[in-house]
């Protein structure tokens, strides 16, 4: 009898739902944006809000967000669906002219909402940014863009490389037009992550390779 027993309490854990963190951050939807940002959103949110994880179908979650990103004219517009169990609870809507300032609107979701709270203190560093190119002209000021236009670094100041030791990030295959540097998928993604946790430009060097 005992054995029956045990045995229809393994069964009905097997049918109940797995409870997982509090909030579940579904994969975001992009719109004009390069796809590798997907997970560098994603990411952003695991790794600096508490309580979150990949959403799972598998799993009960106290509340549910979904994050859409898109691009207009070089600017970031960002919405954040968010259930509470099953029902919506409210949307999150905001833009930003580059990627410095999606960063900061990221960092501050928990004043526009109370179902985040950030698990560590927002990271500030700034550093120069390195563009290896084959391009020969640059103006004195430079934004930096992906080949979807949108704007990772607004107007900065550039300038020739000519062996500064600093504290830098360096990206490759930059193409440059006129005042703007337009970086491929891959490295603009490397950058909208370093933006995005914190990194802040404040200058260009431009290192020529032809």
């Amino acid at each position: 009898m005992r054995i029956f027993l045990y045995l229809i309490f393994f069964v009905v854990l097997l049918f109940l739902p797995v409870k997982g963190a509090e909030i579940g951050i579904k994969n975001p939807s992009l719109r004009n944006l390069p796809s590798q940002y997907r997970i560098v959103i994603l990411n952003f949110f695991l790794e600096n809000y508490k309580n979150t994880e990949k959403y799972s179908r598998k799993k009960e979650y106290l509340y549910t967000v979904k994050p859409f990103l898109s691009s207009i004219a070089g600017s970031y517009n960002m919405c954040l669906d968010i259930f509470h169990k099953n029902s919506l609870k409210e949307v999150i809507c905001f833009s930003a002219e580059d990627g410095e300032g999606l960063s900061e609107r990221l960092f501050n979701l928990p004043e526009k909402t109370d179902i985040f709270s950030l698990s560590k203190k927002p990271h500030r560093k700034e550093v120069y940014l390195k563009v290896l190119t084959v391009s020969k002209k640059f103006d004195r000021k430079l934004k930096v863009t992906s080949r979807n236009g949108d704007i990772l670094v607004g107007y900065t100041d550039a300038e020739e490389f000519k062996g500064q030791e600093v504290e830098h990030i360096t990206v490759g295959n930059g193409i440059i037009n006129i005042d703007t540097v337009i970086l491929d998928n891959r490295e603009a993604s490397r950058l909208f992550e370093y933006i995005l946790n914190g990194y802040r430009i404040k200058g260009i060097l431009i290192i020529k390779t032809y």
